[in-house]
């Protein structure tokens, strides 16, 4: 029993310095997950939604998808000897990540509130600020919002 201790805390050890490097993103991203949990649990309250396990459950899923996503990434660049520009797609997909989560979030945030009150119009200026004038300053997505748009508006005809 002592050597299986001794094991579990050797793997567990080994396996917190190789991901090292991307702690600090991924500490960022579970206080970004949490505070999008949160809104969007209290944004549901407000509106008479029930909490639910299942939604819950697929929420906590894909937080898991994204971190396996970003520790896969992380190790295949390391093994390949790149931790540098690795490191550089760990943060790139952590920051698409963020501005997603970060609208989802100023979104519940607004319907949290009472609208036309002072806080609700920092709420939906933050909101528009997120979604409309960022999307210019992040490279590609304003090209792939219109894309999908088209998508969506096709998949509604047909």
């Amino acid at each position: 029993m002592e050597q299986a201790k001794l094991v579990i805390c050797s793997l567990v050890s080994g396996m917190a310095s190789l991901f090292f490097p991307i702690r600090d993103f991924m500490v960022a991203m579970i206080i970004v997950f949490g505070l999008n949990y949160l809104f969007g649990w209290v944004a549901g309250m407000r509106h008479g939604e029930h909490w639910s396990l299942k939604k819950s459950m697929v929420f906590f899923y894909h937080c898991a998808v994204f971190f396996v996503l970003s520790a896969a990434v992380f190790i295949t660049g390391h093994f390949l000897h790149n931790d540098k520009e690795t490191l550089g797609v760990v943060k790139v997909l952590c920051g698409v990540a963020i501005w997603f989560y970060a609208t989802n979030i100023a979104r519940n945030w607004r319907l949290m509130l009472v609208e036309d009150t002072q806080m609700w119009r920092v709420a939906d200026f933050v909101y528009y600020i997120l979604t409309l004038k960022m999307v210019d300053k992040i490279p590609y997505l304003s090209d792939y919002l219109r894309t999908t748009e088209r998508k969506d508006k096709n998949d509604i005809e047909l």
